[in-house]
């Protein structure tokens, strides 16, 4: 700072000097007008001079941001300044001002071409001359240039002088220049006060060094940015140098013990973060010759790149200390080690009643909390505690006098010894015995439950024999059951049948009017809704009757290599026109490479048929019916075909999904409740996929729509056809 100060004192003089100069040397002025020129000439050039200082300072704090030093130059040099700009090498970088006729590179060239850090000038341009002021960094590379307007002229300066205008300006010249002088004259006076204070601050810090170095403290600093470090004596000698000096820091840390250098290095980089120091480590070559237990402390000073710039601190050598701290502490483990590791209780109280030590089991037998057992606890209190796990008090059978046996609450029973030690102390140890009390009660217990277990042995085999009868009986009685079932429905369906044949055909004859008119019309009428309700029981009947096939392992497929996209047309034209009535739209979207598949047509138009009536069923007018094939990857498995009917009707609850598929079940809504139907539909379709040896698969959500999908296999393998056999057997049964 105080270099700073003097050097702009130093500039100031200098400055007030060549003023000073110019001011002798000048031509008296004859008139006012020759004054008034001079001076906006004067005040012109320093305005541009500061504007160009201003400006190079920011251009160096902020080399990334010339705009906002040019904007500084004109702010600072206004009026004089008309423009300004920043050039680097032949490329202008910036400019800004209303200087719209100036050379920027021309200034910028000759500025260099004089060699001078300033260069002031004057440049023809298209519009006329343009005075400029330029500002050379070093190097040359890059300048900073201010334009105006060219100086005002004076007329011929005459030949005589006016004395009392020379003096006044003297006057004014030399006043900052005798200001310097006394701002000289206080700097030092307060730089000799620094340096005595200095001074009496070195003499401080030795008289503490040596009091602190007499009482064995090593004393050090680290310089974390040059990653040195300095030692005192003491210092040196804890780290083995043998006295004082500055070590480089990986030296000193070589120093240290291999399993404590990390943690060094992270202390140190915690102290240039936060600024506390405190590490302890061990040091393998010291002044003891064995190696050195070393404690250190200090706080960081001064800023650095990255934090604090040094550390400085003290050490302290406690090898001792250690030594006897981990005598005493592996001492205790040996002791604490001991007791644990038996299998009785144990608890050792002084002379005056405080818990000295126990282990885990004394806790774990007396339902202690750790807490409660710390060493210094009293023993009428932990006494107290321990008694509420006691339920039963007895003297012992076995062992000396005084010991006595307690059953816990838990049902355990201890065998508790108590004994005085030498110094009035009190040890008491409690093992477990509750093996021994209950073997004899064991034995004989285990001889009424055997007794017993004999007994409910007899008593469970003649019940499971009785329940297998049963079983066997109900068994029989449910397959004659559900054979008479099926065997009635599949005679009643081709009971039924014939006389729905005969009313169909000869209601469609009369709705046909195939033999002549019938007379009113209301006859017609009646006869299609004959057909209508013939036709309808007759595929209601027809579901029963391929129902209790399948049902009865009677159902047989005709399987023949067949395109799925014909089936799906076939199905589609019959639907077709109950969907346009409905004013719903189908698509199908079918893959281009489905191959064939081997299957039953009948049977494969018949789960078409049914799934797509289900969707114009569910789906209210407006909606949208889609008929998707895939083909699925072979995989693991045997290669298939996905056929999916998707639509966005009123969509299934999550809690109705298990139930479909179902012989007879329906999903009450109140849309459903306007449908009619026996619930057959899915559970036929469900059965005739299975029987193909494919899977069907409902997804769906209320409001939503649903898609119903099943697949097919491309090709039966004879495993394949075992298992549909086996499918039919399993539902026959």
């Amino acid at each position: 700072m105080r270099v700073i100060v003097f050097v702009a004192l130093a500039l100031m003089l200098t400055y007030t000097v060549i003023a000073a100069l110019k001011v002798v040397r000048r031509p008296a002025p004859s008139g006012p007008a020759i004054t008034a020129v001079t001076l906006a000439n004067d005040h012109r050039a320093a305005l541009l001079n500061a504007g160009l200082v201003a400006a190079a300072d920011r251009l160096s704090a902020a080399p990334d941001e010339p705009l906002d030093a040019i904007e500084l130059a004109l702010k600072v040099a206004k009026p004089a300044a008309k423009g300004g700009a920043v050039v680097s090498g032949d490329e202008v970088e910036s400019v800004a001002g209303a200087a719209s006729n100036a050379d920027w590179k021309a200034a910028a060239k000759a500025a260099r071409a004089a060699g001078a850090s300033t260069w002031i000038g004057v440049l023809d341009s298209a519009h006329g001359p343009m005075n400029y002021e330029v500002n050379v960094a070093p190097g040359g590379h890059r300048a900073m240039i201010l334009a105006a307007a060219p100086p005002a002229v004076a007329p011929p300066a005459p030949t005589s002088m006016d004395a009392r205008q020379m003096v006044f300006d003297l006057y004014s010249l030399l006043a900052p220049l005798v200001i310097c002088i006394l701002l000289m004259l206080v700097l030092m006076r307060q730089t000799r006060k620094a340096r005595e204070a200095m001074g009496a601050q070195i003499d401080a810090e030795r008289r503490f060094r040596l009091a602190v170095e007499a009482a064995r403290c090593g004393v050090w600093e680290w310089k974390l940015d040059e990653d040195t470090v300095f030692m005192s004596d003491v210092m040196g000698a804890m780290l083995g140098w043998g006295g004082s000096g500055v070590a480089q820091g990986a030296e000193v840390i070589s120093r240290v013990a291999p399993e404590h250098q990390t943690r060094l290095r992270q202390a140190l980089r915690d102290a240039q973060a936060q600024g506390g120091f405190d590490v302890s480590f061990h040091v393998p070559i010291s002044a003891r010759g064995g190696g050195a237990w070393l404690d250190a402390r200090g706080q960081g000073f001064g800023i650095g790149a990255n934090g604090y710039a040094s550390i400085i601190g003290v050490a302290l050598d406690v090898t001792d200390e250690r030594g006897a701290e981990l005598r005493a502490q592996m001492a205790e483990q040996r002791l604490q080690y001991a007791i644990e590791s038996v299998s009785e209780a144990f608890v050792l109280w002084n002379k005056g009643g405080r818990l000295v030590m126990c282990n885990q089991n004394y806790r774990k037998f007396f339902n202690l909390e750790p807490k409660m057992t710390k060493p210094g606890a009293q023993h009428a209190l932990v006494q107290k505690i321990a008694a509420a796990s006691i339920r039963h008090n007895e003297p012992a059978s076995v062992g000396q006098p005084g010991d006595r046996q307690v059953e816990m609450v838990d049902g355990r029973w201890l065998q508790i010894s108590q004994r005085r030690t030498a110094d009035g102390g009190l040890v008491m140890t409690a093992a477990d015995v509750t093996a021994l009390k209950r073997q004899e009660n064991a034995l004989r217990r285990n001889e009424e439950e055997l007794q017993k277990a004999v007994h409910k042995l007899e008593e469970n085999a003649n019940e499971l024999a009785e329940l297998a009868a049963k079983h066997q009986a109900e068994t029989v009685r449910a397959e004659s059951a559900n054979q008479a079932k099926s065997e009635f429905l599949a005679n009643m369906s081709h009971e039924l049948r014939t006389p729905l044949n005969a009313i169909n055909g000869f209601s469609e004859m009369m709705a046909e009017e195939m033999f002549g008119p019938l007379g009113d019309k209301r006859y017609k009428g009646y006869s299609r809704d004959i057909l209508s309700s013939g036709q309808h029981l007759l595929a209601l009947i027809n579901d029963i009757l391929d129902m209790s096939k399948i049902e009865a392992g009677k159902m047989s497929l005709h399987l023949e290599p067949l395109a799925v996209a014909d089936v799906v047309e076939d199905a589609m034209r019959l639907i077709r026109n109950r969907a346009d009535a409905a004013g719903l739209t189908m698509l199908v979207d079918a893959a281009p490479d489905a191959p064939l598949v081997e299957a039953d047509y009948r049977a494969v138009k018949q789960v078409l048929l049914n799934l797509l009536s289900n969707a114009l069923k569910f789906t209210p007018r407006g909606g949208r019916i889609t008929i998707a094939v895939d083909r699925l990857p072979a995989g693991d498995t045997q290669e298939r075909l996905k056929i999916a009917v998707t639509d966005t009707g009123i969509g299934i609850a999550e809690s109705d999904l298990a139930r479909l598929a179902k012989p007879f079940e329906q999903i009450e809504s109140q849309h459903s409740k306007t449908q009619q139907g026996t619930g057959l539909g899915l559970a036929l379709t469900k059965s005739l996929v299975e029987l193909h040896g494919g899977m069907l698969e409902i997804k769906s959500k209320p409001g939503a729509g649903t898609t119903v999908s099943f697949t097919l296999p491309v090709r039966h393998t004879a495993s394949g056809d075992a298992a549909i056999v086996a499918r039919a057997r399993s539902a026959a049964a």
